[in-house]
């Protein structure tokens, strides 16, 4: 896949031909089911490792932005052993330690993520350039979401 459409990929299916009068299939739908349980349960990422694809920036913030605490406290402490991703797996354990101290301090999980972490996903898979990003900046990114919730909320 190119960094283009790699870059401007929203759902796993958009990067697919346009279905041209072709029926959809019986694994076709099962893919796309997957592919959106996976998503809404917070472990694209995972998928997409199994299926040895690309791992576009904003994926790292779909743990955050959909995952339950115990998903969470899984991301926190997922950074152990060597795969290509082991930089992408410590930024995102960083940061998943901070969304779960923020929670500990009394902000509901659900909260954080409706108001800050599912929008930063979203405006990550809108923005240009991420695809370039570095793990150190997007951690900078989504530590910065999390200090504007923490300092509005008195947290």
């Amino acid at each position: 896949m190119s960094r283009s459409a790699a870059e401007h990929r929203w759902w796993p299916w958009s990067r697919r031909r346009p279905a041209v009068a072709r029926d959809s299939t019986s694994a076709d739908a099962s893919e796309l089911v997957s592919e959106s349980e996976a998503f809404l349960l917070g472990r694209y990422v995972e998928l997409l490792e199994e299926r040895g694809e690309p791992v576009p920036v904003w994926a790292w913030t779909n743990v955050l932005a959909h995952g339950s605490r115990d998903d969470l406290d899984r991301a926190a402490a997922g950074a152990h052993g060597w795969s290509s991703s082991r930089r992408w797996r410590i930024a995102r354990a960083l940061v998943a330690g901070e969304v779960l101290e923020t929670v500990g301090r009394g902000a509901p999980l659900s909260d954080l993520q409706r108001e800050v972490l599912a929008p930063l996903e979203l405006e990550l898979v809108r923005r240009r350039g991420v695809w370039t990003w570095t793990p150190e900046r997007w951690l900078a990114t989504v530590r910065s979401a999390l200090r504007s919730y923490r300092h509005s909320n008195r947290i």
